[in-house]
C-alpha cells in the first residue's frame, strides 16, 4: 500500500531558541541569521522522493509493512544483552541528547486525576511519560517496538483513568522512524496502569490474520466514549474507516469505511461524530450517532464537494456544540505560502438541535471567511493540505477557540468575526527570508492542544518541535515554555565529531526539520546549542575546530566559525555556482590530511574545493565560485547521481564515490589539478533490481584498499567488502541478511564504519533496526551483533562518525538523538562466538493464539538447548524448556501464565544455532 499523502509545503525548520541564541548575546544576530538560514527550502515532496529512492525495493516500492517484519527479524539476532553467547562489553553506550529538543509530536495527554502526570506520543520516538508537569520524561515503549505514534486517549470513566490508548502509524510521511509515512504502524497499544507499560491489542497488529491488517497501519485518532458506564467502548479512526469495540472484543465493527483522511469524536453525552473525505464514496461526508449505533450525514447542503482531512472540536460548556475544520480545496479562506502556492481551508460551527440532527435538526454556520490569512511569507494560516491541523474550544469559555495549523490562533469570539483573532504561536509574526525564526519559545505545526482540567488557563501545544506550555493562553502575548528537557525524540541525520582533537567531547549533528545542533559536553542533561537551520543534513568539524561545516536540503552549505558555546561569530555561505542535482541530504567530505580540500556531490558531477580557507567570511547567503573545480564526467550513465563519497586517510587522495543507480568509482590522485577519469569499480555481486542506492562507503584509515560499499534500499543485499581497492568484493551481510539475494525483512543498512582497534578491528553499521557490530568479516557467514540493545535498542539509525585516537564512535539516530561510545578494543563491543545461524524448523501452532501454543522444533543431533518465551522488548520471560535433549522432533506447551495480549518471541538456542519466533496472544 502506498497511499500516502505528503505535505505540499512542509516546516520551514527554525530554532527554538536556547540561552546562547537569546537577544543580548554578542553573537545572537549572526546566530540567528546561521540559524534560520533558506529554510524555506523544506519541501516534505522532496524529503519524500529522497526516502523513497534510497529506500525502495526493485519494484520502486518500499515494501508493504516492513517496520514491523523487520523488527521481527532483528529480534531473532543476537544482541549485547545475551550475554551468555557473548563476552560482555566494556564501551558503555550513553545518550549525549540533545536534552533541550523535541521531536514531531502528534499525540499527548494529561491526566484528569492527576496534571502532573503527562504523556506524549512522538511520530518516530514512540511513547514518553511525566510525572513533573513535564519538567522531565521518561520513554515508556519497548526499544524493540515500532516508534511512530500519532494519537492518544484517556478512559475518562471512574475507576478507568489508568487506562490509556495510543495509535501508531501516520499519513503524512514526514518522520515516521525516519523512513516517512512508509514506515506504517502496527495497530493500537494499551495501558492499564496509567502509561507506565504499554502493550499491543492484538486484534489490531499489522500482520496478524484480522480483515483490518491494512487499516490498521495508519491511525489518526482514537476516542474513548466515557459517558458508557456499562461497557469499555473505544472508536479508532485509521487510513480506510472508523471502526468501534466494545468490551475488548477479538474483532471490530466497522462504521465508515473507504476514505483516506478520517476522524471520530465522542461528546460526553455519548453521541459520535464522524469525518471522512470526499473519496469515501457514499460514506464520505460528516456523520452523527446519538450513541454509536445509526449514522445519519450531517453535512450542510452548502459544504463543498471536494474537501480533504477535517478535524473536530466540541464545545465543553455545550456539548451539542461542535467545530470543523477543514482543508476544502478551492473553498473557504484562501491563503498562500512563501513560493505563492494557493490553499484554500474553512471552519464551521454546527450545533445539534433535535432528532438524527439532520436538516433542521442541526444548525450549521460557515465561518470560513473569518480564518486569519493576513501576514508575512510564513506567518499566514496554512495547513500544507492537512499535514498539521488541530481545533479546540476553551474549556470553561467557548468564546476562545483556537486553531492550528503552521501557526496557532486565537479567536475570542469564536471566529464569528475576524478582528478579535491573535496570533500566539509558530513561525515568529511577519518573519521572512532570509533570516526566518519562531515564535519565541515556540515551533511551527501545530498537530495537538490540551488543557489543565484544574486550569483551563493552562494549555499545552504540541508540534513539530515537541511540547510546550502556557500559563494563560488568554493572554495578549502567549508567553510558552518548552517542556522538552529529558523528551529525548529528536530525528538525525547526520553526526560528526574533530577527528585531530583526542578526548574532545564536541559533537555536531544535521536533524530533521530541526537544524544543526552542537554540544561540548558529555553531559546529557546540558541543553545544546544550535549553529544552523533548515533540515539538518551533512555537517564536518574541521582539526582542531578551525571550522564547522553545516549544510541544509538540498546541499546548501556554509563555513562558520563557533565559540566555545556553539554560537556562530562568522560564516559564509559556500556550495558552488552552478551545482544542481543535490539530494535532499548531500554528501560532502573534507579531506583528512588536509581539511581546506573538500568534495561535495551535485549531481552527476563530482566538486572540489582547493582551499576552504581562502573563502571570505562575510556573512552572504550567497553560492560562490571561489577554489571549486567541477570533475568532468564523474558519473558516465545517463540520469545518475552521486549519492555517497568517502576520500582516503592512507594513502592520501584516493576518492570513492557511489551513485542512485548502484555504480561505485574509485578516482586516485583526486586533488590533481585537472582529475583524471574515475575507475568503475562495479562489482557483478552489487544488486541490480531497480535503481539500487549507495548510501556509504567506509574506508579503512590506515588501508583505503579496505572499504565497504553500502547500498540502503530494502530487498536487496546491502553490505559488500573489498581488501583490494575495489578489484574485487564479498558480500558481508552474513546474518543482516534475510538469505544470500538480499531479499526478505532484512532491515535498511544506513551507515558503516571500518574501526582499526588495538588488537584488530571492529565494523559497526548503522541500520534501521539498531546498531549492530562485528569483530570479524566471514561473508555470507559474518554474525552481527545488535548493540546498546538497552539504549538505543531498535531505533532507526542513520550515521555512525569515530575517531581513532580515542576511539570515540557518534551514532545519529532517527527518533532518540545522538549516542556515543569509545570503543578501542574488540573487547568493547558484543563479541562473536560465531553462532551460524541453521534451520531448526522452529514452529508454533496456533498463532495467533488465546490460551495455549504448541512450539515445536526438529534437531538434527543431541544436544543442550534453552527455549526462552521474550517479550517484545527482547527481554526473556519464562524459560520454557533446558536441557539436553536427543535428535528428532520435540514438541512443548505454553499456556498463558497471565500475561497480558500482545506480540511474543520465542527463541531456541542450541551449541551451533540460534532461532526465534514471532508469537501473538489474542484477548
Amino acid at each position: 500500500m502506498n497511499k500516502i499523502k505528503s505535505a505540499g509545503l512542509f516546516a520551514v525548520a527554525i530554532a527554538i531558541g536556547v540561552s546562547a541564541f537569546l537577544p543580548g548575546h554578542k553573537h545572537a544576530s549572526v546566530s540567528k541569521a546561521v540559524k534560520s538560514y533558506s529554510g524555506a527550502d523544506d519541501d516534505a515532496g522532496d524529503r519524500l522522493k529522497w526516502e523513497q529512492k534510497r529506500l525502495a525495493g526493485p519494484d520502486g516500492n518500499i515494501p508493504d509493512q516492513i517496520r514491523s517484519k523487520e523488527l521481527a527479524f532483528a529480534a531473532s539476532l543476537p544482541n549485547d544483552g545475551s550475554a551468555s553467547a557473548f563476552r560482555s562489553a566494556s564501551s558503555g553506550w550513553i545518550t549525549r541528547g540533545p536534552w533541550n529538543v523535541g521531536g514531531r509530536t502528534r499525540a499527548f495527554g494529561v491526566d484528569i486525576l492527576n496534571e502532573n502526570n503527562l504523556i506524549a506520543g512522538s511520530t518516530s520516538g514512540a511513547l514518553w511519560r511525566s510525572t513533573d508537569g513535564g519538567s522531565s520524561w521518561n520513554s515508556v515503549t519497548p526499544l524493540a517496538s515500532y516508534h511512530g505514534v500519532t494519537c492518544l486517549a484517556q478512559d475518562q470513566r471512574s475507576g478507568h483513568e489508568s487506562t490509556w490508548y495510543a495509535g501508531t502509524g501516520e499519513g503524512y510521511g514526514a518522520s515516521a522512524s525516519g523512513g516517512g509515512a512508509y514506515y506504517l504502524g502496527s495497530g493500537l497499544l494499551k495501558s492499564t496502569d496509567n502509561g507506565l507499560t504499554w502493550s499491543r491489542i492484538a486484534s489490531t497488529a499489522a500482520g496478524n490474520a484480522s480483515s483490518f491488517t491494512s487499516d490498521w497501519q495508519v491511525v489518526w485518532n482514537i476516542a474513548c466514549d466515557n459517558h458508557d458506564k456499562v461497557h469499555n467502548v473505544i472508536y479508532a479512526a485509521d487510513i480506510f474507516g472508523v471502526y468501534k469495540n466494545v468490551d475488548n472484543a477479538s474483532s471490530w465493527t466497522a462504521i465508515k469505511t473507504g476514505s483516506y483522511f478520517t476522524d471520530v469524536a465522542v461528546n460526553d453525552s455519548g453521541a459520535v461524530y464522524v469525518t471522512m473525505d470526499s473519496t469515501g464514496g457514499g460514506n464520505k461526508g460528516i456523520w452523527r450517532s446519538p450513541n454509536g449505533g445509526a449514522f445519519t450525514n450531517i453535512l450542510p447542503a452548502g459544504f463543498p464537494k471536494g474537501y480533504n482531512r477535517i478535524v473536530m472540536g466540541f464545545n465543553k460548556q455545550n456539548q451539542n456544540e461542535i467545530y470543523f475544520f477543514a482543508n476544502t480545496p478551492h473553498y473557504g479562506k484562501k491563503t498562500v505560502n512563501y513560493l505563492g502556492d494557493p490553499e484554500w481551508n474553512s471552519l464551521w460551527k454546527y450545533t445539534y438541535v433535535s432528532g438524527d440532527g439532520s436538516g433542521a435538526g442541526g444548525i450549521w454556520q460557515d465561518l470560513s471567511m473569518n480564518l486569519p490569512a493576513s501576514g508575512g511569507q510564513f506567518d499566514k494560516m496554512n495547513v500544507q493540505g492537512s499535514y498539521d491541523m488541530i481545533v479546540r474550544v476553551k474549556p470553561d469559555d467557548s468564546s476562545a477557540v483556537f486553531i492550528g495549523g503552521t501557526n496557532l490562533y486565537r479567536s475570542a469570539s469564536a471566529f464569528q468575526d475576524s478582528v478579535n483573532t491573535a496570533f500566539i504561536g509558530g513561525y515568529e509574526q511577519y518573519s521572512h527570508l532570509p533570516t526566518i525564526a519562531s515564535y519565541a519559545n515556540h515551533h511551527p505545526d501545530q498537530h495537538m492542544i490540551a488543557f489543565s482540567p484544574t486550569n483551563p488557563q493552562v494549555m499545552f501545544s504540541c508540534n513539530d518541535g515537541g511540547v510546550f506550555k502556557t500559563l494563560s493562553d488568554t493572554a495578549g502575548a502567549v508567553a510558552w515554555t518548552p517542556l522538552n528537557n529529558g523528551y529525548l525524540t529528536s530525528m538525525f541525520y547526520t553526526v560528526a565529531l574533530d577527528h585531530a582533537s583526542s578526548g574532545n567531547p564536541i559533537l555536531i549533528g544535521g536533524a530533521q526539520d530541526n537544524g544543526s545542533w552542537y554540544t561540548n559536553t558529555v553531559n546529557g542533561l546540558t541543553p545544546w546549542a544550535k549553529p544552523g537551520g533548515g533540515d539538518g543534513s551533512y555537517c564536518a568539524v574541521a582539526d582542531h575546530q578551525s571550522a564547522y561545516y553545516l549544510s541544509i536540503q538540498n546541499g546548501k552549505t556554509i563555513r562558520a566559525l563557533l565559540d566555545g558555546s556553539g554560537n556562530v561569530t562568522s560564516f559564509t555561505r559556500i556550495d558552488p555556482i552552478g551545482g544542481t542535482g543535490y539530494q535532499f541530504v548531500n554528501p560532502f567530505a573534507l579531506d583528512p590530511n588536509n581539511n581546506n580540500i573538500m568534495y561535495m556531490a551535485g549531481g552527476k558531477y563530482m566538486w572540489r574545493n582547493n582551499n576552504l580557507a581562502g573563502i571570505p567570511m562575510n556573512n552572504t547567503w550567497d553560492s560562490i565560485s571561489t577554489n571549486w573545480v567541477r570533475f568532468q564526467d564523474s558519473v558516465p550513465v545517463a540520469k545518475a547521481m552521486i549519492t555517497a563519497l568517502a576520500v582516503s586517510k592512507t594513502p592520501a587522495n584516493r576518492l570513492y564515490f557511489g551513485t542512485d543507480n548502484r555504480r561505485v568509482y574509485r578516482l586516485d590522485n583526486a586533488n590533481a589539478a585537472t582529475p583524471g577519469t574515475p575507475v568503475d569499480i562495479t562489482s557483478s555481486l552489487f544488486p541490480t533490481g531497480g535503481n539500487p542506492y549507495v548510501t556509504c562507503i567506509a574506508v579503512d584509515p590506515n588501508n583505503a584498499d579496505h572499504l565497504m560499499v553500502i547500498y540502503s534500499n530494502y530487498l536487496l543485499y546491502s553490505i559488500f567488502y573489498s581488501s583490494d581497492g575495489g578489484t574485487t568484493f564479498t558480500k558481508a551481510g552474513g546474518n543482516l541478511e534475510a538469505n544470500s539475494a538480499g531479499s526478505g525483512n532484512g532491515p535498511s543498512i544506513r551507515w558503516g564504519s571500518i574501526m582499526p582497534v588495538s588488537d584488530g578491528y571492529v565494523y559497526l553499521m548503522a541500520t534501521s533496526t539498531g546498531l549492530y557490530a562485528t569483530d570479524t568479516l566471514q561473508g555470507l557467514n559474518t554474525v552481527w551483533v545488535q548493540q546498546a540493545t538497552n539504549t538505543i535498542g531498535s531505533t532507526v539509525c542513520d550515521m555512525i562518525d569515530y575517531r581513532q585516537s580515542d576511539g570515540l564512535v557518534a551514532v545519529a539516530t532517527h527518533s532518540g538523538g545522538i549516542f556515543s561510545a569509545n570503543i578501542t578494543s574488540r573487547h568493547d563491543v558484543a563479541g562473536i562466538a560465531h553462532l551460524e545461524k541453521a534451520s531448526m524448523e522452529l514452529s508454533t501452532w496456533p498463532n495467533p493464539f488465546t490460551e495455549h501454543c504448541t512450539i515445536s522444533y526438529s534437531l538434527a543431533k543431541a544436544g543442550n538447548i534453552t527455549l526462552t518465551l521474550f517479550d517484545e522488548r527482547g527481554r526473556a520471560l519464562k524459560v520454557i524448556a533446558q536441557g539436553n535433549m536427543p535428535a528428532g522432533k520435540h514438541d512443548e506447551t505454553l499456556s498463558r501464565y497471565g500475561l497480558p495480549a500482545g506480540i511474543y518471541y520465542v527463541g531456541l538456542r542450541t551449541n551451533e544455532a540460534v532461532e526465534t519466533r514471532k508469537l501473538i496472544l489474542m484477548e
